[in-house]
Parts: structure tokens; C-alpha cells; sequence
């Protein structure tokens, strides 16, 4: 019987499990115990999201092109390699043409560095991997002046990039495939937090007139960022928490726009995406599913 009931939690019939599956998340979210859907009962309570992603001046032989975003790993004691490993397989199974990682690949020391990289070197995209960072990849030292946060983030990035992943921190790339006429630019952006953000930096000699996406940790800044020729701006950070939109959440940030915390947003005519990342922290309300969205390119007229 006990055999027969591991066979039923690791390979159900997902089609009649969404009530008690919900069901059970929602009294686990109640007591705060949201990252048990960790264990077979909930392993793949994920929300694989699609979205149009219409830009101007898109190159139509780029018309059709997937982009998948995950964000927030937050790999560390608390978060598992082998849960990981589920969503990137399949990420790998939705046959991306690219892949970005949008902040927080860590939470811990050193060896989660080489460890996340590792785990995302397996990642299978035509047109490549491309990580930037978030708060927790500069640990508790982001502030801080001895440096130690610099040299951790020194240290993913070099650990990225030895496992063939691009790392953009106020950087940008274009991506061209065979056959397109003008590229797709992605500008990275490196952490607000830390004090290491510097879009100046990173849009530096950019054409406006190229179909621009950003990539930025924290949404907060949007309306700040508006000067910056970009299109599309893809954000995690928040896990979808609603503290952003509470009395207490703008009791504690008065003077930031704290109000983009899942999904889309049309901000002064430009398209803002907030990814609830992967990890299994602050899920409070039942809707709050780990992400993985899909982006498909479309011609904007």
C-alpha cells in the first residue's frame, strides 16, 4: 500500500488533483508553510505562463521567437537541487530560442555559485543563457564596504560564465539569429540594493530605434528607468506578495512604487512583466504558484 501511494504522489493523474492540491496549499500558505509543495504532494504546483510580447521594429524573421524567463532560484540550504531540476527540465522542454534568469540565483555562500551554475549550464537554448543579478547575489553585504558583496557577486559571475552562460550587469547583447536583418537588444541591468544599478552604464550608445528589452531585479524602479529607450522590462523580486499593495507595505516605503508585485503592467505606454520566480518563500495567498513564463515574439504595427 505505502509503495502504491509513492507511485500515486510521483506520477498522478494531474488533471483531477487541482482541488486537493489547492486545497492543501492554501492551509500550508495559512501557516506559513508554503515551501512544503518542495515534497511530492505539491512538486509541481507551477505556473507555466504565455504571453504575446509585441515589439516595434522587430525583425519578422524573429516573429515566433520564445523567450522564457525565470527568476529567483534563491538556490541555498533552504531550496533544493532537486527541486530546481524539475523546472529546468522543463524550461527545456518548452525549446526556448532564449533563456533569462532575472536576479536572486542564490541565497547562500560560495559553493551555491558554482552549484547554480552547474544546474543552469544544462539549460538548452539556441541563442543562449543570460543571468542577471538581484539583491541576494551580493548576500547580507550588498551595502556594505569591505567589498565582501562585490567579491561574491564577482565570484557567481565568474562561475556563470565558466559554464557558458552570458551575465549582464549594466551590459547589454544582441541577439541576431541566421537570417534577421537587425538584432533583438537585451539590456541587464545589475542590482538595485546594492548599490550596483548604473542604466546610464548599460544603455550607453543603444539605438531607440531597435526593439529594446530590459532586464531588471527589482520592478520598483520602472517609472524611474523611463528615460532609457526600452520596450519590454522583465522584474522578479517579489515572489507576487501583496505586502506591496498593504497599509503596511507602504507604511514601510512611502516613497517607492511598491504596487507591481505579479504579472503585467502597462506603464506609460511601455509593457512591465513581474515574474514570481521559482523558489518556495513567501507565497502567501493560493494563486501565488512559482512561475515560468513564455514569451513569443510578435511584429508590434
Amino acid at each position: 500500500m505505502i509503495k502504491d501511494f509513492v507511485n500515486f504522489l510521483n506520477e498522478p493523474l494531474w488533471s483531477r488533483q487541482h482541488s486537493w492540491r489547492k486545497a492543501i496549499w492554501m492551509n500550508m500558505s495559512r501557516l506559513g508553510l508554503t515551501g512544503m509543495h518542495a515534497l511530492p504532494v505539491n512538486r509541481r504546483w507551477v505556473d507555466i505562463h504565455r504571453r504575446a510580447m509585441p515589439l516595434k521594429n522587430l525583425d519578422p524573421s524573429m516573429a515566433g521567437m520564445k523567450i522564457v524567463q525565470i527568476s529567483d532560484l534563491h538556490y541555498s540550504p533552504v531550496v533544493w537541487q532537486r527541486y530546481l531540476i524539475q523546472y529546468l527540465r522543463w524550461v527545456n522542454e518548452l525549446k526556448p530560442q532564449l533563456v533569462v534568469v532575472t536576479g536572486d540565483l542564490i541565497t547562500g555562500g560560495y559553493r551555491f555559485a558554482t552549484r547554480v551554475a552547474a544546474l543552469l549550464s544544462h539549460l538548452k537554448a539556441r541563442d543562449g543563457v543570460v543571468c542577471t543579478f538581484g539583491n541576494h547575489d551580493y548576500s547580507i553585504y550588498g551595502k556594505r564596504v569591505n567589498g565582501e558583496g562585490q567579491r561574491r557577486a564577482k565570484f557567481l559571475e565568474t562561475s556563470l560564465k565558466k559554464r557558458g552562460l552570458v551575465v549582464l550587469r549594466n551590459q547589454k547583447l544582441a541577439v541576431k539569429p541566421p537570417g534577421a536583418s537587425r538584432p533583438l537588444l537585451i539590456v541587464g541591468l545589475d542590482d538595485e540594493w546594492s548599490g550596483n544599478i548604473d542604466p546610464k552604464k548599460a544603455f550607453a550608445g543603444v539605438d531607440p530605434n531597435l526593439p529594446i528589452i530590459c532586464l531588471n531585479h527589482n520592478p520598483a524602479n520602472c517609472r524611474e528607468l523611463m528615460d532609457f529607450p526600452w520596450q519590454w522590462m522583465l522584474s522578479g523580486h517579489t515572489h507576487g506578495r501583496q505586502v506591496g499593495t498593504s497599509k503596511f507595505g507602504q507604511a514601510l516605503y512611502p516613497h517607492r512604487v511598491r504596487k507591481y508585485t505579479h504579472g503585467y503592467y502597462s506603464v506609460n505606454g511601455r509593457h512591465l512583466y513581474v515574474n514570481r520566480g521559482i523558489s518556495y518563500g513567501q507565497r502567501v495567498l493560493h494563486w501565488c504558484r512559482p512561475e515560468i513564463t513564455v514569451f513569443k515574439l510578435q511584429v508590434s504595427v
